[in-house]
């Protein structure tokens, strides 16, 4: 059933945006305050640091034993009962969590765009290739993590003020070059020898905005953890990490089968690019209210 509804009024707090967008700069010099909020938990930190003793994948039983214990030590620390521990709980705030996919970009115009490699890898080494590889070349690596951008002043100190009451704070996908992801992780690696773990990013662009030539320092530890900052907006920034995982994968590349590749790739007319089926699916809005009036 449809409803009518007014532009700009009350009636507007029923539509809901589904997905998140992208962290980017988009003009020479400028530049952003940000802390990365996607985290590992402490049962997969450890269950991966099982596995390596091992030399094999843990037992269904042998995790079950290691999730109890950890759920234990947590709640005995935060003074609850397991029952009631949550996903938060169990962030392991040192522990950054990212995603990575081998993606191929078609720079053509009315190409295919950003897509997920279609072929098997064994380890870091292409297996099978498909026809992706074989019309795009290589597929690179691409790195995605959900990150806050904070509400700064002129010379990029967070606004706390402004950041205590949650306005003008953002949480998006931040979507990267392996390239960049070592850079970032080169910085990571900086700050944890001086024993900061969970930091602030202080991220600049330099030069032409289509080269997307980020320059990534330290900012000191990250505010939002800060052990003087309230304890629900540390629950709030954690909080929505968890919820913008979800949307982490779909930022690494479209992922095609191998027959609708094919078919886009043959120029058959049907074939029109990602990009062009999202825009046939969005609303078409008017250039100006002119429109509207005549």
């Amino acid at each position: 059933m449809s409803e009518a509804m007014e532009f700009g009024f009350d009636d507007a707090k029923v539509i809901k945006h589904q997905g998140i967008d992208q962290f980017k700069l988009s003009k020479a010099g400028e530049r952003a305050r940000v802390s990365i909020i996607s985290f590992k938990k402490f049962h997969d930190t450890v269950i991966g640091m099982k596995t390596k003793e091992k030399g094999a994948p843990l037992t269904d039983q042998e995790k079950a034993e290691v999730i109890s214990k950890i759920d234990g030590k947590l709640a005995e620390n935060l003074k609850k009962d397991v029952k009631d521990l949550t996903e938060v709980d169990r962030l392991d705030i040192k522990q950054p969590r990212f995603l990575f996919a081998y993606t191929h970009f078609d720079k053509t115009e009315g190409g295919v765009g950003t897509i997920r490699c279609l072929s098997k890898y064994e380890g870091n080494t292409v297996a099978k290739p498909e026809l992706c590889c074989d019309k795009f070349g290589d597929a690179e690596q691409t790195v995605a993590c959900v990150v806050l951008k904070y509400p700064v002043d002129s010379d990029c100190q967070v606004e706390l003020d402004i950041f205590k009451m949650k306005k003008m704070t953002e949480i998006s996908v931040w979507r990267m070059s392996a390239k960049k992801f070592k850079n970032l992780e080169s910085t990571y690696v900086d700050a944890r020898n001086d024993k900061k773990f969970c930091v602030d990013l202080r991220v600049q662009l330099e030069g032409d905005p289509k080269f997307k030539n980020l320059k990534i320092e330290t900012a000191g530890g990250a505010t939002w953890a800060r052990e003087d900052m309230d304890p629900a907006i540390r629950h709030w920034v954690l909080d929505q990490g968890l919820r913008a995982w979800k949307h982490v994968a779909n930022n690494l590349g479209f992922e095609m089968t191998k027959e609708k590749l094919a078919e886009r790739l043959s120029g058959a007319p049907a074939a029109k690019t990602v990009a062009a089926e999202a825009e046939q699916a969005e609303p078409k809005l008017v250039a100006s209210y002119d429109q509207l009036l005549t």
